[in-house]
């Protein structure tokens, strides 16, 4: 049997009510590229199970051209939408959480987004994850999303890009009901790589970066397992589990055509071997194995699949 190669997150696409709006935000403010734009195609839709008469616009960002990390905005039109996670704390369960960007200067990050419409779910705070120093802020925006933006001291990092969001996509949280189901399903199934983990928990009252009240933020620990495609950093993501405090569970409304973080996109070469042994692993396949035409990379064979905690993960390849 031929052998496959997982490649990382090539996108995290998002369905946004307001795609020129956003588009404007990574572009014009964060200097982000753009790929590709234009009509989502009728195959996509259908594989997205759509109804007819249904449509969609999206455009494809990359920051400083990096080939890896992107993000799609997609706005659907002639379709009934929820809000995926609809007026969401960090500790709900279900669906994507946030994605993580690097900036710069966290603190003239958060004051410009401020200025734009953005809330901060606290003052841009230093942190220990881990092996890892930062300085972090999760800030929520239109569609009940959340994007973290941190600076990381310790490791050192520098940013090379003159821009303001001067890096991919490098990270993402998703969280879970089950950490350790979570866990099997990403290592046994999906054959990522488990890169490290880490808890957080406060040992006073404070100020906390998931906005958790000053009289319980003691009580909660927030446990993490930061996984991999690839093996490499570059695309991670992260599943997270919240041991005292219980928020809703958004898994059933992880679907297109709803709105806010929607789903992964994943490059695999051997896109078949990975699809049957997967299958043979037992896990569920959501929509089979087909060739598309996927712009801007061309035809290829996709599949998609929903984890324990109703992420769509899209697998496409040759």
């Amino acid at each position: 049997m031929s052998s496959f190669t997982l490649k990382g997150i090539q996108e995290i696409i998002y369905s946004t009510g307001g795609l020129e709006k956003t588009r404007m935000l990574f572009e014009s403010y964060g200097g982000w590229n753009v790929v590709d734009q234009g009509a989502v195609p009728k195959e996509i839709l259908a594989f997205w199970d759509l109804e007819d008469g249904g449509a969609a616009e999206a455009v494809l960002l990359q920051s400083n051209h990096h080939p890896t990390g992107q993000l799609r905005l997609v706005q659907f039109s002639g379709l009934e939408q929820q809000y995926i996670r609809s007026s969401q704390q960090p500790w709900d369960t279900g669906g994507i959480m946030d994605i993580n960007l690097r900036v710069h200067e966290v603190p003239t990050t958060f004051d410009h987004l401020r200025e734009l419409g953005w809330h901060g779910l606290s003052d841009p705070l230093l942190q220990t994850m881990g092996p890892f120093t930062l300085y972090d802020v999760l800030m929520r925006g239109p569609d009940d999303t959340i994007i973290a933006f941190t600076h990381r001291l310790e490791p050192s990092m520098e940013l090379s890009a003159p821009i303001a969001f001067p890096s991919h996509i490098y990270n993402s949280s998703i969280v879970v009901k089950n950490l350790e189901e979570a866990l099997n399903f990403y290592q046994e199934k999906l054959s990522c790589q488990l890169l490290n983990s880490y808890q957080v928990k406060k040992d006073s009252p404070q100020q906390n970066m998931f906005g958790l009240p000053f009289n319980i933020v003691t009580e909660v620990v927030t446990h993490a397992h930061i996984l991999s495609f690839d093996g490499t950093r570059d695309t991670i993501f992260q599943i997270v589990s919240f041991e005292g405090v219980i928020g809703k569970d958004f898994s059933s409304v992880s679907r297109p055509p709803n709105r806010g973080w929607l789903l992964y996109r994943v490059e695999v070469d051997g896109i078949e071997t990975y699809h049957d042994q997967l299958q043979n692993k037992g896990g569920e396949i959501l929509r089979p194995l087909q060739s598309i035409e996927l712009s801007p990379y061309g035809e290829r064979k996709i599949f998609a699949v929903l984890s324990p905690n109703g992420v769509w993960w899209e697998f496409f390849g040759k």
